[in-house]
């Protein structure tokens, strides 16, 4: 079987895929994993930190029986083992096993650190549970005075499952994308070999004496010079063989004649589709093409990751705002300058209105940032072209009312109680094409929510549709 050109091709560029997505497979696997490792660690604080405040004053008023009670309740709440001990090192409860049986605990390490930091913990074998395990412990204050520890410890065995969850995900994903770009890239690399191939079988026509076929590639591009060379010079031979037919008087020197017209273009063809064979194709605009292909789904993930990282976080209540006060208007004619290149790129005409110049907010101007550039970015995207966008604030009630304003394509009115759903798309078409995640306005609206706002959207199909963001002033 011949090597073809385009296995050649396609093999370099399903090489480079494969590596590109490894690459990113395994920095993405590193990272959610210690992120994961990270959670447990800061969730393990947390309750640590509950309880503390829980029992405080159970120590010194409850008894002991009391006591490993109400860690076992706990214990069952958090899906965590639990225990109690004392100033001392000694067991007071636990929610396993008996308290009276287990040794002093004076010497454990994260004892040892929580007695020094608050916080103390350490990764070790359990003789009692016979199994490697993760301990976290928090001292109990009384008046400036540890009087006691909590110690909560999950098996590292649970953990370890955990993590290889996460990477089956990622895997099952990476292999997805992975299919999903090579066979995207072995139709684009066919569906640009198909000239050549073309050009290929007319030449082994024409050196047959097959003159009736010709090449309709109308590109002008080196493709489009060959074609069109090849068109020509079957144009004349077509014609010479005519001439050929009507007089045999000359037959002797037109086929000579023939056979040197052919043999000039015939080797200069063969020469050409040899050395694109020998790799000659690899030029640099082919070659940008599909490098701006694999380009375009890098980027995703790190926007999940990244939107996902950014959505898990203000899921997950440990986002902290930063709050500052901050003018307004300067906030929103740089997002605006933002998208210049955009707005000029579709002829689309944005202008902003402010009813107070010197409208100042008290909020995290990071995040609020993060609203106002998704939702711009939303009306620029599915607005129409040479569309129209509208931005107005004002202040009402001690509240920053903002409304932007569109002449795009619009929502049903049956998808507008969705459209704040992770990863829900109104037309899953257009979004491919133009690109995201799902998450942009899930985002928007948990970012909105923690400034205690509130964000509302109204449309009409086909005419455009107005989101309204209400933020308190201070």
């Amino acid at each position: 079987m011949k090597n073809r050109i385009i296995w050649k091709f396609f093999s370099n560029y399903a090489a480079l895929i494969f590596l590109t997505v490894f690459i990113i497979l395994f920095f993405v696997g590193f990272k959610l994993k210690n992120y994961y490792e990270s959670e447990i660690t800061r969730r393990l604080e947390t309750n640590a930190l509950l309880i503390a405040e829980n029992i405080r004053d159970d120590l010194t008023n409850e008894p002991a029986k009391i006591l490993q009670e109400k860690v076992k309740e706990i214990s069952k709440k958090i899906s965590t083992r639990t225990t109690l001990i004392s100033n001392h090192g000694r067991v007071i409860a636990d929610s396993l096993n008996d308290y009276q049986l287990m040794d002093n605990h004076n010497d454990r390490l994260e004892i040892i650190r929580a007695r020094s930091n608050d916080f103390g913990e350490s990764i070790r074998y359990s003789d009692t549970l016979s199994e490697n395990m993760k301990y976290l412990a928090t001292a109990v204050k009384k008046n400036d005075q540890i009087i006691a520890f909590v110690r909560l410890s999950l098996p590292l065995s649970e953990i370890q499952y955990q993590v290889q969850v996460i990477y089956q995900i990622i895997i099952t994903g990476a292999i997805f994308s992975l299919l999903l770009v090579i066979g995207l890239s072995y139709f684009i690399s066919k569906r640009n070999f198909e000239p050549i191939e073309k050009m290929k079988n007319i030449a082994q026509n024409i050196a047959k004496g097959d003159f009736s076929k010709r090449i309709a590639i109308k590109t002008n591009d080196e493709l489009g010079e060959l074609a069109e060379s090849l068109n020509q010079m079957a144009d004349e031979l077509e014609h010479k063989i005519e001439s050929l037919k009507k007089t045999d008087a000359i037959k002797t020197d037109l086929v000579a004649n023939v056979s040197h017209e052919l043999k000039t273009p015939l080797t200069s063809i063969k020469g050409f589709i040899e050395t694109l064979e020998d790799g000659a194709l690899d030029d640099k605009e082919n070659a940008k093409r599909f490098l701006s292909i694999i380009k375009k789904r890098t980027e995703g993930l790190n926007n999940i990751i990244n939107d996902l990282l950014i959505f898990s976080e203000l899921e997950s209540s440990r986002l902290k705002l930063n709050k500052e006060k901050f003018l307004f208007k300067d906030l929103l004619n740089e997002i605006v300058l933002s998208f210049g290149f955009y707005l000029k790129k579709t002829g689309q005409d944005l202008k902003i209105t402010f009813s107070d110049e010197e409208l100042f907010i008290y909020a995290d101007r990071i995040r609020i940032e993060q609203v106002f550039v998704n939702i711009i970015d939303n009306a620029i995207k599915y607005n129409k072209p040479q569309g129209k966008i509208i931005i107005n604030s004002y202040r009402q009630n001690k509240q920053l009312i903002t409304q932007i304003k569109d002449t795009g394509i619009g929502i049903a009115r049956t998808n507008l109680d969705r459209i704040f759903e992770r990863f829900y798309r109104v037309d899953k078409s257009r979004s491919q094409e133009v690109g995201g995640t799902g998450l942009g306005l899930a985002i928007v609206k948990h970012i909105i929510n923690l400034h205690q706002g509130s964000i509302g959207v109204e449309s009409v199909l086909l005419l455009g549709t107005t989101v309204t963001v209400k933020l308190p002033l201070d």
